[in-house]
């Protein structure tokens, strides 16, 4: 089940090799020594839903940034790009960079030279913090990242910029927090060690069948993904392996894509099993674990400068991972609706592209619940939800 590293640079993930494990420690609270107790120094504290999309201001306007450990250097959405700052002269671009972008890869290929512009950078603001030394910014298509995320992506914050703070983040509070000071690692259940090289993904390690598998964490991926030649693995050797029926295209800084989905068991992470776990296939043979992942943990925290991962977490396992549907939703216009679905696939549930979804079961969700929406179509047992839709002038009621 050989690892091959990736050798071009990483644009932005967006969605999704052998050896030995370094840094696994478990670490006991000590109850007199608190967060609340320690100096803090917190660049921004701010809400989250299911991604890290934080506060950027650049002009004295406030953008919104995701974080996407996947994207090697700052993106900027291209309708704003000309608004905020001027295309990079050929003269004005390092020697370094015109040979890593003239190469750039994203999860399931590369993008082409017309897809994207490199940027002359300029100051923007995270929370107290104002970042001038940028070398070099991207501008890129970020439509299709809006309408994964219900909400506008006017940016992302990449991996250069990533490794500047300590990123907290308490999933059962919903927020971020960004820091100078570094969190002590006495403060959570467990700490582990990561890899870490230029333009790469922090790097974890898990447990599969007595070997160690690495996995780059990508921040701006949904969900995870293994390589074709560990899924052939799986199947030769008649391992754990669930094959999902899905409908739903995955958005990328290339386009659109669709992959094959699984459900695989047996990993552990850092002595803490996952059980089932979803993963895409992915032909350019990487193996990248998203939120999904992060999700599992009541709250965790990234450490760059020891190259540290800590988290709180009783179980990190999954013993089921319903898929009762695949109906495809995007953000458009200030609403949630059905779209890029295949026309026969979606007719059987009553539904057609472009209808919007006003309510599910009397509730009504704002577009940054768009996540929540599309867990409840694909997990809610049938026949438990009744949506209110509009269809053109139309509104009509369908229970699933």
């Amino acid at each position: 089940m050989p690892l091959s590293h990736e050798k071009t640079t990483q644009i932005a993930s967006i969605l999704l090799c052998l050896s030995s494990v370094t840094g696994c420690d478990y670490l006991e609270k000590n109850p007199r020594e608190t967060q609340n107790n320690k100096k803090s120094d917190i660049v921004l504290e701010t809400s989250i839903e299911d991604d890290i999309v934080i506060p950027v201001v650049i002009n004295n306007k406030t953008l919104n940034f995701l974080v996407d450990t996947g994207a090697s250097v700052t993106f900027i959405d291209e309708k704003i790009a000309n608004t905020i700052t001027r295309p990079l002269l050929s003269s004005e671009i390092p020697q370094n960079y015109r040979q890593e972008f003239s190469n750039v890869t994203t999860v399931s290929g590369r993008l082409e030279g017309h897809q994207f512009a490199l940027l002359k950078p300029t100051t923007f603001v995270i929370g107290t913090k104002e970042i001038n030394d940028s070398d070099i910014w991207v501008s890129l298509d970020l439509s299709l990242l809006t309408q994964s995320m219900g909400t506008k992506i006017d940016g992302i914050i990449g991996i250069d910029t990533f490794r500047r703070f300590n990123w907290k983040v308490d999933n059962d509070q919903k927020k971020v927090i960004i820091s100078d000071t570094l969190p002590s690692a006495s403060d959570y259940q467990a700490c582990t060690g990561y890899d870490d090289s230029y333009n790469r993904m922090p790097q974890l390690w898990f447990k599969y069948k007595n070997n160690d598998v690495a996995f780059r964490m990508d921040t701006g991926a949904d969900h995870s993904f293994v390589s074709n030649e560990f899924l052939n693995y799986v199947k030769e050797n008649k391992l754990s392996l669930e094959l999902l029926s899905s409908n739903e295209p995955m958005a990328e800084a290339g386009g659109l894509t669709k992959s094959t989905q699984y459900i695989l068991q047996d990993f552990i992470f850092n002595g803490l099993p996952l059980n089932k776990m979803e993963f895409s296939d992915n032909q350019e043979g990487k193996f990248h674990v998203g939120m999904d992942f992060l999700s599992r943990f009541k709250r965790y925290t990234f450490i760059p400068s020891r190259m540290m991962f800590c988290y709180d977490a009783e179980s990190i396992e999954k013993n089921s991972i319903p898929h009762e549907r695949s109906i495809a939703i995007r953000y458009m216009d200030g609403s949630i609706e059905v779209f890029y679905n295949n026309n026969e696939e979606i007719q059987k549930y009553g539904l057609k592209n472009g209808d919007k979804i006003l309510t599910i079961n009397n509730t009504t969700y704002s577009p940054e619940k768009i996540k929540t929406v599309r867990k409840l179509l694909l997990q809610e047992p049938k026949g438990t939800l009744a949506l209110t839709i509009q269809r053109e002038n139309q509104v009509m009621d369908i229970v699933l």
